[in-house]
């Protein structure tokens, strides 16, 4: 994502650099032959080189407008790089605290998953208490029955 802003700021750029320098080489093919003419004229012309010196002027403002503006987008690229980072940093702490968080769950897990085991094993030993209980418990009725019917039957 940011090679191709950078790519984009670059490429704002590039056009702007080739047709200066287009522009650039037809102001020198220009000033070669005023310069031609100013070595013949002996300085009797200053009006070539008041051309020259505008020329050489309006491409040093066109070059610090196009380093102002190139120095934005590097500035606004530096910016968004340190938002990155940070935004970085803060998923990379939010993606350890999930990891410890699923530790924790998984330890939780198979804790609970050992309770339930032991709880099985408790209901099965309760269920197994109470049959021998009850057996125990109709085997005393049957013979506490026969035992009164017994002693009625003896009187």
């Amino acid at each position: 994502m940011r090679a191709v802003r950078f790519q984009e700021a670059i490429n704002r750029a590039m056009p702007r650099r080739k047709l200066k320098k287009v522009v650039d080489s037809n102001s020198i093919d220009t000033s070669k032959p005023l310069n031609l003419e100013h070595r013949e004229t002996n300085e009797n012309q200053p009006e070539p080189l008041r051309v020259q010196q505008e020329l050489l002027d309006d491409e040093t403002r066109a070059l610090q407008v196009e380093l102002t503006s190139l120095l934005d987008a590097v500035q606004d690229t530096e910016t968004k790089m340190v938002e990155m980072s940070a935004l970085n940093h803060l998923m990379s702490t939010h993606v350890l605290q999930q990891a410890q968080q699923i530790e924790h769950l998984y330890d939780q897990a198979v804790e609970a998953t050992k309770n339930v085991e032991l709880g099985n094993k408790e209901l099965s030993q309760a269920i197994q208490r109470n049959r021998s209980s009850r057996t125990f418990l109709v085997l005393f009725f049957f013979v506490l029955t026969f035992s009164i019917l017994f002693l009625d039957w003896y009187n």
